[in-house]
């Protein structure tokens, strides 16, 4: 036996042992089949095209149900437009019952609006609150006009920008300084122009209100011209020697009570030893505003609206005089306009 088992090799299984192997093979490659079967169909069901697709039925019941939807939709919109119709009614009715605070208009309810209705029979003249607010100068910024009568040309035209020497300069005068040319002190324009406007818009709200307007020099060369603008002007002028007890004990002097100017314009705040005028001093002290042309060699801190140029040159002075003047009688021209109470 054992010869024949070295010679013929392993010996082969016979009986029940190799038929239950088989048959566990047939299941497995049974199922094997069963599972590639049911893959191809999902993927032929996922490749067909839409077109070969079955299409949706909807029951009674869905389709009533977004007819109620699609219903409740258009409801809620138009609600939401008769309200903003409501609202806009009501502020017209609300302009209609301003509009006739002022002039005659019927009140018409909004249904029956006509094109005949809305007219305005005759203007009624406004309230005496509403004309005191129209002729307010306070109200505006240049109620009388003053921006129009110079240019910043018509200064440099007049020499208003020379000032005196690099070495004369006060130490206050430095914001108003363009720079210096050839030894010589330059003023910038452009702040001088906004100061003269703002100079000139006060002298006019004062001869507005009836004020006493007082022209002060103290150059000999510049008194006609001075006094000639004071004249033009209706106003005062004192282009002498200025008197200490002129302001401050003016009841004594002149026996009386007397009556204070409501403006000072200086020509010049320096009397001609290059010091500063009394007035000035005497003006702070009395509560009184003043303008008043400052060169660079001057101090402008007690000055109420100091307007930085040259206050030497005549043709420079002359124009300063023609500026306050036309002013003046701007203010006094539009006071003539404004209906008496």
């Amino acid at each position: 036996m054992e010869y024949e088992a070295a010679v013929k090799g392993r010996l082969k299984l016979k009986g029940t042992a190799n038929k239950d192997i088989q048959k566990k093979l047939k299941k497995k490659n049974k199922e094997k089949a069963k599972n590639d079967g049911e893959s191809s169909k999902t993927k032929e069901q996922n490749e067909t095209p839409q077109s070969y697709k079955q299409p949706v039925v909807k029951t009674k019941a869905q389709l009533k149900f977004e007819q109620m939807k699609e219903e409740q939709q258009k409801k809620r919109i138009l609600e939401k437009a008769s309200k903003t119709h409501k609202q806009r009614v009501e502020e017209f009715n609300r302009h209609l019952d301003s509009l006739t605070e002022h002039f005659d208009i019927p009140k018409v309810s909004p249904g029956n609006l006509n094109a005949t209705a809305l007219k305005v029979n005759q203007p009624t003249e406004l309230k005496e609150r509403e004309l005191k607010e129209i002729t307010n100068p306070l109200r505006f910024p240049d109620y009388f006009g003053v921006r129009n009568l110079f240019r910043l040309k018509d200064l440099f035209d007049a020499k208003v920008h020379y000032g005196h020497k690099d070495g004369t300069l006060h130490p206050n005068m430095k914001p108003y300084i363009f720079g210096s040319r050839l030894g010589h002190i330059i003023f910038d324009l452009d702040k001088t122009t906004e100061l003269l406007q703002d100079a000139l818009n006060f002298t006019a709200h004062i001869a507005y209100k009836g004020g006493i307007i007082l022209f002060v020099s103290h150059y000999p060369q510049h008194t006609l011209t001075v006094e000639n603008a004071a004249k033009e002007a209706g106003e005062y002028a004192h282009a002498r020697e200025w008197d200490f007890h002129l302001l401050t004990n003016s009841e004594k002097i002149y026996k009386g009570v007397t009556r204070l100017p409501d403006l000072i314009i200086m020509v010049s705040t320096l009397n001609p030893q290059m010091q500063e005028h009394t007035a000035v001093r005497d003006a702070a002290k009395m509560c009184i505003p003043t303008i008043g042309i400052v060169d660079s060699n001057s101090n402008p801190n007690l000055i109420t609206y100091p307007v930085p140029g040259n206050d030497d040159s005549p043709t420079a002075v002359r124009l300063y005089c023609n500026l306050f003047r036309d002013a003046i009688l701007l203010g006094k021209s539009k006071k003539s306009e404004v209906p008496s109470s």
